[in-house]
């Protein structure tokens, strides 16, 4: 009993629920700005296991002069049509040692210090995953299999994107990964991270996954894993390609895909003509001027020495959702467009966004899940408590045309988030 009357576990409940409300929902991520900046999904049909909405593909004529006592243009509208998504359900899983909660208890008089020390590894780890899934192709890939060697596996290309950023960025030390053939078809044998070695870009797994070089490493658990089962993020998204994406026809909607200006995979520096011209297509095809720029923070640097001091003021006026400050500002004819540099943004990429075009469509957000109204429950057969936090959720694209990329362009690759 933790004073006569509370059981141990009923007050880490409480002490878990505590350190949510007052603390972790008060947080601003400075790790994770792009999940804050998109309004929720309204207006949409959750069937259970979908959701259902509208999209606008394209403007409509049919206007026309007419003369005195003729015949009015005919009745005619823009291209419309219904999109759909799956719900993802992202969880990251806390345990607490027996022993560490008494010894917490004995010496320091309460819970919190272990309890919100592991509090906060857990919800940080749960954000960078959503905010990780935000950028990626729904296909959950993490890297690139390089090289084959035993359980030590050889990475390039995080999000299996040919100069993305390092091939173990998104992998830690106690994940679980499977890879899979090129085609996503053919699985090899799951196994748990031992280690990881950034900068030789190499992980180590527990058994030999029997992997071929030009595999897809992708997160997993004993009976399910990631493969095509990951967030809609903004490389599916923002995307020059003709696929089905969302369930659009894009034969019926036209003009469905967004403007892609690349330079055949070989990288250049960025400069001011390349990202007017992107603006401008924006702005023609969809009527919108994009009100967000998303990339990675060396092409920040590389960017802002053309303009240095006038971009660095000029964004720091501007105030973005969740309370974030942009690091820079891209100066165009119709004002100034707010920079967020993220580390998770895969390299030699610059998104231009519309945050109108999108949604953020959670059935339940971050939050602990509390079926039979507790937090925590005892581990079967161990000294041990453990819960779990969930999100079920995706990202809406509503108009896609709204959104360009312009890639291939010169990066920083030092700059990584490697931990």
């Amino acid at each position: 009993m933790a004073d006569g009357s509370i059981t141990t576990l009923t007050e880490l409940n409480d002490l878990a629920k505590d350190y949510y409300s007052n603390v972790y929902i008060n947080l601003v991520n400075p790790e994770t700005p792009l999940k804050a900046q998109f309004a929720g999904l309204e207006g949409a049909t959750f069937t259970g296991r979908k959701w259902i909405f509208g999209v606008k593909g394209e403007y409509g004529g049919g206007a026309a002069n007419a003369g005195a006592n003729k015949t009015l243009p005919q009745a005619t509208e823009g291209s419309f049509d219904q999109g759909d998504a799956n719900v993802i359900r992202t969880y990251t899983r806390m345990a607490l040692d027996g022993l560490v909660i008494e010894v917490t208890k004995r010496r320091e008089g309460s819970y919190r210090p272990a309890l919100a020390e592991v509090m906060q590894d857990r919800l940080t780890a749960h954000d960078l995953d959503v905010n990780r899934q935000m950028f990626n192709h729904s296909d959950g890939k993490l890297g690139t299999l390089l090289t084959d060697g035993g359980t030590t596996q050889t990475m390039k290309d995080a999000y299996g994107v040919a100069g993305a950023g390092t091939g173990t960025k998104f992998i830690y030390p106690g994940d679980q990964i499977k890879f899979y053939d090129s085609t996503l078809t053919t699985g090899r044998t799951l196994g748990t991270v031992q280690s990881v070695d950034h900068a030789n870009e190499q992980f180590v797994l527990s058994v030999d996954p029997e992997s071929t070089a030009g595999d897809f490493a992708v997160k997993a658990t004993a009976d399910t894993d990631n493969k095509k089962g990951e967030a809609g993020g903004l490389l599916e998204s923002v995307s020059a390609s003709d696929d089905d994406f969302e369930n659009i026809d894009t034969g019926v909607t036209t003009r469905w895909s967004s403007f892609v200006l690349s330079n055949s995979g070989v990288a250049r520096p960025p400069s001011d003509s390349l990202v007017m011209q992107v603006i401008e297509t924006i702005r023609a095809r969809a009527r919108q001027t994009p009100n967000l720029v998303v990339t990675t923070p060396g092409i920040v640097l590389k960017y802002s020495e053309i303009f240095l001091p006038l971009r660095r003021l000029d964004g720091q006026d501007v105030q973005l959702r969740g309370g974030y400050k942009p690091i820079a500002g891209i100066i165009h004819a119709g004002g100034v467009i707010p920079v967020i540099a993220d580390a998770d943004c895969p390299q030699q990429h610059m998104f231009f966004l519309n945050t109108s075009a999108f949604r953020m469509a959670d059935v339940v957000g971050t939050e602990w899940a509390e079926l039979d109204g507790a937090t925590f429950d005892r581990v079967d057969d161990k000294d041990a408590i453990s819960g779990y936090i969930r999100k079920y959720w995706n990202l809406i694209t509503i108009k896609r045309n709204a959104n360009g990329l312009l890639k291939d362009l010169d990066d920083i690759s030092a700059i990584e988030r490697q931990h």
